[in-house]
C-alpha cells in the first residue's frame, strides 16, 4: 500500500513538473511572441517616420524650385511680354504680327509656368485651404485643356490639418497623373465632402476603367510608384482610397480620411 502511495505521489509530482514545464514554455513563447511584435511595431514606426521626413524633404524642395520658377522664370518672362509691347507700339504693320504671334507664344509659357508652380507648390493650399486648392487644381487642369474637370463641393467648412491636407491634395494629382495617362477619359468629376469626423473626396471619369486593372497590377510590380506614393502618404494620415467601377463606363476613386481636423 505504502508502494501505490509512492508511486502515486511520485505521479502527480511527475505530471506537475510536466505541466510547470508545458506553463513556462507557453509563457516563454508568448513573450517571444509580444517581444516580435514591439519590434515590428517599432520597426513600422521607423519606416513610417522615415517615409515622412522624405516627404518632407521633397515638399521643401518642391516648394524652393516653384518660387525659384515664380521669382526668376517669371519675373524675366514679364519684362519680355512689356519689352514685346513696347517693341508692338514701334514696329511697322509687317512686323506688329510677328511680334504679336511672340507675344501669345509667351503667354503660352507663362501660363505653362504657373501650371508648374502651382503643382509643385499649391499657395492656395496654405492660404484658403483643401477644398479651395482642389477648386483651383481643377481651374487650371482646365486651362491646360487636356481633360474637362469639374470640382464640387457641399460648402462645408470644417478646417483639415495641414499635413493630412497636403498628403490628400498630393493623392488628388496622382490619381488625375494616372487618368491622363491611362485612363482615355474626355470628362473628370471630383466631389469633396465632409463631416465633422470624416472626408471624402471623390475622383470620377468617365474612361475606359483601365485604371483599377493598372492599380492592382502595380501592386504586385517593382517600379510603379503611383500606387505606393498614394498608399503611402494615405497611411501616413490613417486614410485609406477603394476603386470601382464607375457605370456606364470609368472609374470612381474614393479617399477618406477620419479625424481630420486639426487638433486643438
Amino acid at each position: 500500500m505504502n508502494t501505490l502511495h509512492l508511486i502515486l505521489a511520485g505521479t502527480i509530482v511527475m505530471m506537475s513538473l510536466g505541466i510547470f514545464v508545458v506553463i513556462m514554455v507557453v509563457l516563454q513563447q508568448k513573450q517571444v511572441i509580444q517581444y516580435k511584435l514591439i519590434l515590428k511595431d517599432k520597426d513600422l514606426q521607423l519606416q513610417k517616420e522615415r517615409l515622412v521626413a522624405v516627404l518632407k524633404g521633397q515638399e521643401i524642395e518642391r516648394k524652393r524650385i516653384a518660387e525659384d520658377l515664380h521669382d526668376e522664370v517669371g519675373a524675366q518672362l514679364s519684362v519680355l511680354k512689356l519689352s514685346l509691347n513696347h517693341l508692338q507700339q514701334l514696329a511697322g504693320n509687317g512686323e506688329k504680327e510677328k511680334i504679336k504671334e511672340t507675344k501669345e507664344f509667351a503667354d503660352t509659357i507663362i501660363q505653362q509656368l504657373r501650371f508648374i508652380s502651382q503643382s509643385l507648390h499649391p499657395t492656395t493650399l496654405e492660404n484658403l485651404g483643401l477644398s479651395h486648392a482642389l477648386d483651383s487644381f481643377a481651374s487650371i487642369m482646365n486651362k491646360n485643356r487636356q481633360i474637362a474637370i469639374q470640382f464640387r463641393t457641399d460648402g462645408s467648412v470644417y478646417p483639415v490639418d495641414r499635413e493630412k491636407a497636403l498628403n490628400v491634395y498630393r493623392v488628388v494629382q496622382e490619381l488625375m497623373n494616372n487618368i491622363l495617362k491611362h485612363a482615355e477619359a474626355d470628362k473628370v468629376l471630383i466631389t469633396y465632402q465632409s463631416t465633422p469626423q470624416l472626408l471624402t473626396i471623390r475622383v470620377e471619369d468617365d474612361g475606359n476603367g483601365q485604371l483599377i486593372e493598372n492599380f492592382e497590377s502595380s501592386r504586385h510590380k517593382t517600379g510603379h510608384l503611383g500606387l505606393k506614393n498614394i498608399e503611402s502618404r494615405l497611411n501616413i494620415i490613417g486614410g485609406n482610397i477603394t476603386f470601382v467601377q464607375n457605370p456606364p463606363k470609368g472609374t470612381v476613386a474614393e479617399i477618406k480620411v477620419e479625424n481630420y481636423q486639426p487638433v486643438a
